[in-house]
């Protein structure tokens, strides 16, 4: 069976880059997968070693990256490296490229987690874009969604229309946030719309660090908390400094900037995919106001505050509350909130909930993929 994949793939963004990959994997099983090389300049710029456009954040990023251009260099070398180590990856599709002069000759098309549906995230215009809905599919082509994010966005009257549109002609339709399924129950009030895990979360610990090669990984003379952030708000700064002065622990904060967002140990900003494994691996504790650093330290069994991202944080909540872990435990709104958390984690029920999950998503894939095949 040849499986075509359409997803965020070609970005300078650990999650993106992630989930593409463990998607692919997962698809893998079930036939020969080609990843859509579909690169808007929107998304594929960070890939650029010098970011540019015409504004003031567009002069920023310039000074910023010409500032950093060494560690942008190997990082950005690092992505390039396991992207074609890791993805089969059709002809090159640009913006301005009309999609009806390349043949789709696959039996089943997949619009594949991340947020792809989320209009902000993939559009400079803040429109949606109907490529990561299958729009490129041939008619009566087999489709189906695996874990597609809306994220934190709304669909206007008029975008509704559009997406259902996009949608009525798809076999299968899951999301991977519960709001994301009241979103498109909505729209397409007569359909099934299931929830499913993040494609991350269904490669384990071991899986991860099995196909990674990074199975003997030394152990650090140090105990250290790992810190991912996105936003830098300044209440990670604070949850930074508050944790390092309870545990006692080094800190390794890794990201893309020049500079750390606080004072830490080791500022990490020339890793690759490969790179933030081992760095989760082998952490003792994790702070992070990422969807996907929650869920690596969820998989990787990391006790983790969680920062909240505020009205960007419903992919937190959803995932805590998929997985049954209270949020005054582990997710922090204010500095009022940092003495509830403890630097130690049972693990046991989440283990248990991750795994049901795990096999709930994989029976849904089974299932879209082999009706889709004999359909």
């Amino acid at each position: 069976m040849k499986i075509a994949l359409i997803t965020i793939h070609n970005v300078t963004n650990y999650g993106a880059i992630l989930q593409a990959y463990a998607t692919n994997e997962v698809l893998s099983s079930y036939g020969e997968v080609t990843v859509i090389n579909y690169q808007k300049k929107h998304l594929s710029s960070h890939m650029d070693l010098v970011r540019f456009e015409m504004s003031i954040r567009g002069l920023k990023w310039v000074i910023h990256d010409t500032l950093n251009i060494f560690a942008r260099y190997k990082m950005i070398s690092r992505f390039k490296s396991f992207i074609k180590a890791t993805l089969s990856l059709s002809k090159l599709i640009e913006d301005n490229d009309n999609f009806n002069d390349v043949t789709f000759n696959y039996d089943v098309f997949v619009s594949g987690s991340d947020q792809i549906w989320n209009p902000s995230i993939v559009s400079e215009s803040k429109s949606i874009d109907p490529v990561y809905f299958l729009s490129f599919a041939p008619l009566g082509s087999k489709k189906i969604s695996y874990a597609s994010s809306i994220g934190h966005h709304s669909f206007t009257k008029i975008e509704k229309i559009e997406v259902m549109k996009l949608l009525k002609d798809f076999s299968h339709i899951s999301v991977r946030e519960k709001d994301g399924r009241q979103k498109l129950a909505e729209i397409l009030p007569e359909r099934e719309i299931e929830v499913v895990l993040d494609p991350t979360l269904l490669l384990s610990k071991n899986d991860w660090l099995h196909k990674l090669k990074l199975n003997n990984l030394e152990v650090p003379k140090e105990k250290y908390i790992l810190v991912y952030s996105v936003p830098r708000t300044e209440l990670i700064r604070k949850a930074v400094d508050y944790f390092s002065k309870k545990l006692n622990y080094k800190v390794i904060s890794i990201d893309k900037m020049l500079m750390p967002l606080t004072k830490v140990d080791n500022h990490v900003n020339n890793a690759g995919p490969r790179e933030f494994i081992q760095l989760y691996a082998n952490a003792s504790f994790v702070i992070s106001d990422s969807f996907h650093g929650l869920c690596y330290a969820i998989n990787f069994e990391k006790p983790f505050v969680a920062v909240s991202s505020n009205k960007v944080g419903n992919r937190q909540e959803n995932l805590l509350a998929l997985l049954q872990i209270k949020e005054k435990d582990v997710l922090v709104r204010s500095e009022d909130d940092f003495k509830n958390i403890s630097s130690e984690m049972d693990f046991t029920n989440v283990r248990k909930k991750l795994q049901h999950y795990r096999e709930k998503s994989m029976d849904y894939l089974k299932i879209a993929i082999r009706k889709s095949d004999e359909g």
